[in-house]
């Protein structure tokens, strides 16, 4: 996150003289090599979340099952107490997981645009760029429609 602000600076309206006028001050090729590093976090990233859940899926595997049969070795209980409150954990932090990798990406790409428009002289558009790649992703709509997408709908 702090590599992407770092790209963003690059990138800033200098105070006070708003779009039109020439305070852009970018380093295109300064973009390019923060924005590579942060390129190679977000993978560490994705690898990390990926870690996460099938940590977590694995504990609740192992931390066994509820039996009320009483008959020895018997395998068709339900969930443990364990394991219900790691699935609730794991529903709890869904949307901060999700947010992250959101909003590299978004930054990422907002870096891109708004060097790209500044390198045409197009400010209003780098400035445009600029302010969406501030907005918070909307993390709902993307977990509902990973949702859907794995129920097949």
């Amino acid at each position: 996150m702090a590599e992407a602000k770092r790209a963003a600076a690059h990138w800033r309206v200098k105070e006070g003289t708003g779009v039109g006028v020439t305070g852009w001050d970018i380093d295109p090729a300064g973009v390019g090599s923060v924005l590579s590093r942060v390129q190679e976090s977000e993978r560490g990233l994705h690898d990390g979340i990926a870690l996460y859940g099938k940590g977590i899926e694995g504990a609740a595997l192992s931390v066994g099952t509820l039996d009320f049969s009483g008959a020895a070795g018997h395998s068709g209980g339900q969930a443990g107490l364990v394991a219900v409150a790691l699935s609730e954990f794991l529903q709890g932090t869904e949307t901060d997981v999700a947010f992250m990798p959101l909003r590299t990406s978004n930054s990422i790409n907002g870096a891109v645009e708004a060097t790209n428009c500044y390198q045409r002289g197009a400010l209003e558009q780098a400035s445009d760029a600029q302010r969406q790649a501030e907005q918070a992703p909307d993390v709902a709509a993307v977990l509902e429609a990973g949702r859907k997408k794995g129920a097949g709908k």
